[in-house]
């Protein structure tokens, strides 16, 4: 089982996770995580830090390497240890390669607003995408040329099956509901 834990940077992904695990950990059960972060080039982490956004080309190259390595890591593990992948999926570009590759995944979006999301983002510490949401700029191999193909980075509607969690709530309660999807769709493992 695949469940795939997305939303808008600063929505509270990768903390939703990590208690998540903590709870898989209590209870000694094995799961497997993936924050795709990890998959980003440096000179991509680079261009975030200044606001210069991937193209489609270069999101593709990394959706294609992104779905490999999850393959890796699911080849590691026995067929029935689940999978948490983390990765905001702000492009519909990024979230059709992947959900090509891997189509019995379960998506979980976190939701919050721009504004809530821009604020998390502007108290991160560490983290290397700190963009603007609002006025941010997309830019191809020529320095100064916008491409069309992501003017804009904003969080692309969700129109398809997913389970949504309210990115406002508290961690723990998050946590427990991706705990239950992941064990059971009907969510029986651990009570909200």
């Amino acid at each position: 089982m695949i469940v795939v834990c997305f939303g808008r940077p600063g929505a509270g992904k990768t903390t939703i996770l990590n208690k998540a695990l903590e709870l898989f950990e209590f209870e000694n059960r094995i799961v497997n995580s993936v924050d795709l972060d990890v998959c980003i080039p440096q000179a991509m982490k680079d261009n975030f830090a200044k606001g210069i956004y991937p193209t489609l080309e270069q999101r593709e190259i990394f959706a294609h390497t992104a779905c490999d390595y999850v393959q890796e890591k699911r080849n590691c593990y026995d067929e029935s240890t689940p999978i948490i992948i983390s990765f905001s999926f702000v492009n519909t570009d990024l979230r059709t390669i992947f959900m090509s590759r891997f189509p019995e995944a379960t998506w979980v979006l976190i939701d919050v607003s721009e504004r809530t999301a821009q604020s998390r983002i502007d108290s991160r510490l560490g983290h290397f995408y700190k963009g603007n949401l609002k006025s941010p700029i997309a830019q191809d191999d020529h320095p100064k040329r916008i491409t069309k193909d992501n003017a804009e980075w904003e969080f692309a509607p969700v129109d398809f099956d997913h389970i949504s969690l309210d990115g406002l709530k508290p961690i723990e309660e998050n946590a427990r509901h991706l705990a239950n999807v992941v064990i059971n769709a009907k969510g029986s493992w651990i009570q909200p």
